[in-house]
């Protein structure tokens, strides 16, 4: 007779499944009652209601099946696991793994059959429950429903089926590397959060060395990629239709990638399967050429893990200590990896490999702290800038215009930013006598986000940033490049929002906050009848340099501002295009949904605002401005 080669066994593959029943069948309960019984439930339960159309509410349920994936994506990650510790599970004994491969079946039918009963558990259940839920869709809905009803769920089968191959396919590629049971979770967990877990752990590490470092949201976003439960948690978000879009999966091209990578880990199981030794069974990692790779992974994230954790733990915030710290748990974790390894506690013979580590480890701390790569020297010239995300403390007085946020894309204003930015990093370390928040020293704040001409981004975030008086007038400190940003009244008037607050929204209130009574009350009083005018006023002061007058220090006995502050709010408006004669009609939102405000510091100087307020007649109901403070420029006295 021919003899064949047998690439599958079916008698292994049944009794597989036996044996592991509860774990496929508990996956396929979960399912019966996610698909199938909740449209009955769901249907019955609506039938005995006399307003409601039952058909109408199974219509409805079926569109919205595919946000179940919110769980079942996190139940196949676990599961997915627990299938594949199952099936391989002979692998991590002695006795079982030899007993199983002196079968008569080659290491390819061996392999291809767990790893098929393996996927079985997970695809056939669910499939199986998406198959009734059908059935219950056509018994109960009308034909003309049946093309509405179908492809959510088909959609649903097939992204969770997606999901399913490639975390099963994961979950047997990590078995392949080890020989003991417990290693595969706490691999198969490692792997998929690697990606962000190194990242977090170098972002970390730059932002202790390098003053000012904010990340990349372009490498966080690839590093987001390469996170499997991150991508596909977003991929499966179930969308509304929109724009006359059907409801769809955000990234079901992003399901079929990483399908796709699952098929390709399955190849690459098989090929470390057939040349997996016997012997192995019980190692923490079986596979000698990645013994190394283990080790010495396991010494540099447990230093910049454990050192990091270390400094901050006992406050040792400067550099130097941090460095120790990291080179201690470098040592400690490769020896750890090296006990696990071997078996034994006897591993300091390999004390070479943890002094090598210990060195690159003290070259990568050293390149940093030297900042040897001029990362924090790093100011971009005004050419390569396309425009600037910039969040800034404006100073004071505390109102609307505490804060310069937003896109910044004017030449003349991105010079000043530049300038900014520029004094940050030159006085970077002139912070030996700053004390604070005192008359002659206060602090800023600074985050920019530059996009380059190039396409690439550089963040830079100063939250403490120190300011001296002394230093006001002269050029390239802090404090004069700040001064020069609060005296320019384009960019003060877009702390405030002047231009914006206003557009396609209304007024719908204008109030006092910290008005005086007679006996010395603070108080809030509306002026809703005068907001009109007061905002014409306001805006004739601010363009006269009368109000939104900034400062950089708060006990520096300024004289231009009260402590009281008007305070507008807009309500926002839209338009409607479905008007029977074809115009628009503008519908305003009520007061109560007023989402916006503006609030201004007042100041004796502000001639147009105080008129208006003398015109309401407040002054004559007894409420006053900062009784005990003579804010008059001019030293006499303004009372009203």
């Amino acid at each position: 007779m021919r003899s064949a080669t047998s690439y599958f066994n079916g008698p292994l593959y049944r009794k597989t499944l036996a044996r592991f029943w509860p774990l496929w069948g508990l996956w396929g309960v979960f399912w019966l009652f996610a698909l199938p019984l909740s449209l009955l439930t769901r249907y019955f339960h609506t039938s005995s209601w006399p307003s409601t159309d039952p058909k109408l509410v199974l219509l409805a349920l079926a569109l919205d099946l595919p946000n179940v994936l919110t769980i079942g994506l996190f139940l196949s990650f676990g599961l997915a696991v627990l299938c594949a510790m199952a099936v391989f599970g002979y692998l991590y004994n002695h006795r079982s793994a030899c007993w199983t491969h002196a079968l008569p079946l080659r290491r390819e039918a061996i392999f291809n059959t767990q790893y098929l009963a393996g996927l079985s558990m997970i695809l056939l259940p669910q499939l199986a429950a998406c198959l009734l839920a059908a059935m219950v869709e056509l018994s109960f809905l009308p034909g003309r429903g049946w093309g509405t009803a179908l492809p959510p769920l088909l959609w649903l089968a097939l992204v969770q089926s997606g999901v399913s191959l490639f975390f099963f396919s994961f979950a047997s590629f990590c078995a392949m590397f080890t020989g003991h049971i417990l290693a595969l979770p706490a691999f198969y967990v490692i792997l998929n959060y690697l990606a962000i877990g190194i990242w977090f752990l170098i972002d970390a590490m730059l932002n202790e060395f390098y003053y000012g470092y904010w990340g990349s949201e372009g490498v966080l976003s690839v590093v987001e990629y390469l996170t499997p439960i991150s991508a596909l948690q977003e991929a499966v978000d179930w969308l509304p239709s929109r724009n006359g879009l059907p409801q769809q999966f955000r990234s079901p091209e992003t399901v079929a990638v990483y399908a796709a990578i699952g098929v390709v880990l399955v190849l690459i199981s098989l090929y470390v399967y057939r040349r997996r030794h016997v012997e192995t069974a019980g190692d923490v990692v079986s596979v000698a050429l990645v013994r190394p790779v283990f080790k010495y992974g396991v010494a540099f994230c447990s230093g910049l893990a454990l050192g990091l954790f270390t400094a901050a733990f006992f406050g040792w915030s400067e550099l130097p200590v941090l460095i120790p710290c990291i080179l201690f748990w470098t040592v400690l974790g490769y020896f750890a990896a090296e006990m696990l390894l071997k078996k034994s506690f006897r591993v300091f013979k390999a004390w070479k490999g943890g002094a090598a580590m210990a060195a690159v480890m003290l070259v990568l701390c050293l390149a940093c702290f030297l900042d040897l790569f001029g990362v924090v020297e790093r100011v971009p010239a005004s050419e390569q800038v396309d425009y600037i995300v910039v969040d800034i403390s404006m100073g004071y007085p505390y109102d609307g215009g505490r804060n310069l946020s937003g896109r910044i894309q004017d030449p003349k204003q991105i010079e000043s930013i530049l300038a900014l930015h520029q004094a940050i990093v030159d006085n970077r370390d002139n912070q030996e006598d700053f004390r604070g928040h005192t008359e002659t020293n206060d602090y800023t704040r600074a985050c920019l986000t530059y996009r380059l001409s190039n396409g690439s981004e550089l963040s830079r975030r100063y939250p403490g940033v120190p300011l001296y008086a002394r230093e006001l007038d002269t050029p390239g400190t802090v404090a004069y490049a700040m001064n020069r940003l609060v005296e320019n009244r384009d960019l003060v008037a877009r702390t405030y929002g002047f231009d914006t607050f206003l557009k396609d929204a209304r007024l719908t209130s204008a109030y006092l906050d910290g008005l005086y009574d007679e006996r010395g009350n603070y108080e809030t009083v509306y002026l809703d009848d005068y907001r009109q005018e007061l905002w014409d006023a306001v805006q004739k002061d601010f363009a006269e340099g009368n109000l939104g007058v900034r400062q950089l220090f708060e006990y520096s006995g300024n004289d231009r501002a009260y402590s009281t502050v008007l305070i507008f709010e807009a309500a926002p408006t839209r338009s409607e295009n479905n008007v029977p004669d074809g115009g628009v009609s503008s519908i305003t939102y009520p007061a109560s949904e007023a989402l916006n405000q503006l609030s201004v510091t007042l100041t004796p100087s502000a001639k147009h605002t105080m008129a208006v307020l003398e015109k309401t007649g407040i002054w004559e109901k007894g409420w006053s401005l900062d009784p005990d403070t003579d804010y008059t420029p001019g030293g006499s006295e303004i009372v009203y």
